[in-house]
Parts: structure tokens; sequence; C-alpha cells
């Protein structure tokens, strides 16, 4: 008889806290290694966002307060219009006033792509990147070691289609043998 969907997120969820304890004990294998990646990806973002100079000389200006409002002001602009690709002069004064938001978003966007690299360079780190795309299709997972034959096709056919690989608890999934109807 097959699963129904609460108990589907069930198993969902149970086999992601089992992939979560995993996680934790490879990360205690290594205690430092998200703060370095996360310092280091950081740092890599900054870098190819190609607002290194301008960052740290935001910083300075922060600390000189008043009698650089202006300059600030400026940087901002300077920032934002790398960031948008637009002449500084397209940016207005209430952009500039909430630019420190959007150069953070930028940061931390690129981050994460240097986050995931720098992961994907470590050996423990290839191993969190392997278990972390198992939680995130997990619920495909479920779905297709319970689903009928047809469903298996086509997702056979769809991954097929898009070059996506099926990740290994997928496969396994497809070796089940499905439900029957």
């Amino acid at each position: 008889m097959p699963l129904t969907t609460t108990e589907k997120q069930h198993w969902r969820d149970r086999i992601g806290k089992r992939i979560d304890k995993k996680i934790a004990a490879i990360t205690a294998l290594e205690p430092g290694l998200f703060s370095r990646i996360e310092s280091e990806a950081r740092a890599r973002s900054i870098q190819s966002l190609g607002i290194a100079e301008l960052m740290a000389e935001q910083e300075r200006v922060e600390q000189q307060q008043k009698s650089l409002e202006s300059r600030e002001d400026q940087l901002s602009r300077q920032l934002l219009s790398l960031l948008r690709g637009v002449p500084p002069d397209t940016i207005d004064s209430y952009a500039v006033s909430r630019s420190e938001t959007e150069v953070n978003n930028a940061i931390k966007a690129r981050q994460a792509i240097h986050d995931e690299e720098l992961l994907r360079e470590h050996e423990l780190g290839r191993q969190i990147v392997q278990l972390r795309l198992e939680r995130e299709n997990l619920l495909d997972t479920v779905f297709l070691a319970t689903s009928p034959v047809q469903v298996r096709t086509l997702w056979e056919k769809v991954s097929e289609l898009l070059s996506d690989e099926l990740s290994q608890l997928q496969r396994a999934a497809m070796q089940i043998q499905p439900p029957s109807e």
C-alpha cells in the first residue's frame, strides 16, 4: 500500500535528521573548518566582486563620520554603480542611504558560491556537500521510492533531458520495487 504524503514527510524528516547527525559528526572531525571557510569565502567574495578597496575605504570613512560624510556617499554610489553596472550619477540619495544592505546582500550571495567551492576543495567538505544535496532532494527521493513505474520512468526521462544525474539515494530509490497498484 502506498505511503500517504504525511508518512512520506515523516520519513523525509527522519532521514534528514540522520543526515544532519552525520554532517555534525563529520564537522566534529575538524571543528574550525566552517569558520575558516566562511572567512575565506567572504574574502574571496569581496575580491571577486571587485570591491575590496572600496569596502576598506568605506570602513575608514565610517570611522571619520561627519567630516567625511560626503565621501561616504560617493563611495556608496561607486559600490552600487559597480554592483548594478550603472554610472554613479544614476544612483539616487535614497539608494545611497540603503547601500550597506545591498552591498552586504551581494557579498552574501557571492559568498555562498565560494563557500561551496571551498567545501568541494576539502575531502570532508565534499562529503558535506554530497549529504546536503541528498537532504535537499530527500522529498523527491521518498516520492520516487514510493511512486509507480510511470512516475519513475518520467523522472528518468526528465533527468536525461536536463542532463541531471540522479543522486545516490535517488538511484537506490529507483531500485526499490514500486508499490502495487
